[in-house]
């Protein structure tokens, strides 16, 4: 019985502790070593999600009126990842200049399958810096931990005596009578003989026994502990955008480079680092296409830019006479865009688009011809003329 009720009372106070709460939210610190921190979901359905992140307001007025940076305030970034592959990106989707500064956000609908949500900074995106402060990353891919299951005690089988209680009435305690002496006769005497013991025979005497201590163990010393090699850190590619700056764009393209370790860099590359083929050194080797059979056709950066005046017609006689060089650089690479295959199923094409060449040839000699003969006029103040030609928009960062 006592057994039983011990038991019911402990389940009854574990039925009685409160659980704790959880939530689809994950707080994120970075740090110096700690550049992103990545959250693994699984969608085992079609799913609309929505991906976002709290930084908080940036920042705080003292009692004395002074407005400063708040210290764990960081310029988030969020990707939705599968794999080594970038599905989605975001930087300031969910922005708030009061409560939310330059938040992110992501949305969309995701297909079954395991998904990496990373939360990174802005800074180290895009400049490899890497800040220290928190936020907080929500998302309803990101499901809460199951609450903890509670066992109820099983019933005691043990089999409790009843308790028997002898009933007296109530009344005056009889007095016993005292006993009565019973004398009894005396017991006699008997007196035993005496009965030596015959001496036991002596034995000769044995040495001692010699017993062997077992021997000491050696302790062994533990082994001493293996270092592993730091874990690097992946570092995500630079991504350029209209605020970067030359040497950024620069250290983009040395990057994607290195990268290549000398094989020919694809134009989706270059295209998802945000750069043109403009950005790169002439000489580069460049995969512009595959043909139908899968062969890659790699030609330099200088001939893949030429052999764009061949986009439109108006584009060609526009730089014929703007660009007369390079409507013979594209001239002199027709078909280098071109598989073998490719080259030899169009033979007859080819060859109708030398006769066009040639055309274009005398015309683009005329035009230069022209050009050297006309002189080039001055502006009234001693500086250059007004043209098309701007500046490249210097990329910045954002303030």
């Amino acid at each position: 019985m006592t057994r039983f009720i011990y038991s019911f009372l402990i389940g009854i106070s574990l039925l009685l502790i409160p659980q704790l709460a959880y939530a689809d939210e994950v707080l994120i610190e970075l740090t110096p070593e700690i550049a992103y921190v990545d959250t693994v979901v699984e969608v085992t359905t079609p799913t609309d999600y929505v991906i976002e992140t709290t930084t908080g307001p940036r920042f705080e007025v003292s009692p004395a009126g002074v407005t400063t940076e708040r210290v764990a305030w960081v310029d988030s970034w969020i990707q939705l990842r599968q794999g080594d592959t970038v599905l989605r990106q975001d930087d300031d989707g969910n922005h708030n200049s009061q409560t939310n500064y330059w938040a992110s956000r992501l949305t969309g609908n995701a297909a079954p399958g395991t998904y990496t949500i990373r939360a990174t900074s802005y800074d180290y995106i895009v400049a490899n810096q890497r800040p220290i402060g928190t936020y907080t990353l929500s998302s309803n891919l990101i499901l809460p931990p199951p609450p903890p299951v509670v066992v109820a005690p099983e019933p005691s089988t043990t089999v409790v005596p009843p308790i028997i209680i002898d009933y007296q009435p109530v009344g005056p305690e009889p007095v016993p009578e005292p006993p009565v002496p019973v004398e009894e006769p005396p017991t006699p005497v008997v007196e035993e003989p005496v009965i030596e013991a015959p001496e036991p025979p002596t034995e000769p005497e044995t040495p001692p026994a010699v017993v062997e201590e077992p021997p000491i163990p050696i302790e062994e010393a533990p082994p001493a502990p293996v270092e592993e090699p730091p874990v690097p850190v992946e570092e995500a590619p630079p991504v350029i955008t209209e605020d970067s700056t030359p040497e950024q764009v620069e250290a983009a393209v040395e990057a994607i480079i290195e990268a290549a370790d000398g094989e020919a860099i694809t134009v989706e590359t270059i295209a998802a680092a945000g750069l043109t083929l403009e950005d790169l050194p002439s000489n580069t080797p460049v995969e512009v296409r595959t043909d139908d059979n899968g062969n890659a056709v790699v030609i330099t950066a200088e001939v893949a830019i030429a052999l764009q005046v061949f986009d439109s017609p108006a584009e060609l006689v526009s730089a014929i006479f703007d660009n007369p060089g390079q409507v013979l650089t594209a001239v002199a690479n027709i078909g280098a865009d071109m598989s073998d295959e490719e080259r030899e199923e169009s033979e007859e094409i080819i060859v109708a688009s030398v006769i066009a060449s040639q055309a274009a040839i005398n015309a683009a000699g005329m035009a230069a011809g022209t050009a050297t003969r006309i002189p080039t006029p001055s502006s009234p103040a001693g500086g250059p003329l007004a043209g098309n030609d701007k500046p490249k928009s210097t990329r910045r960062r954002k303030p």
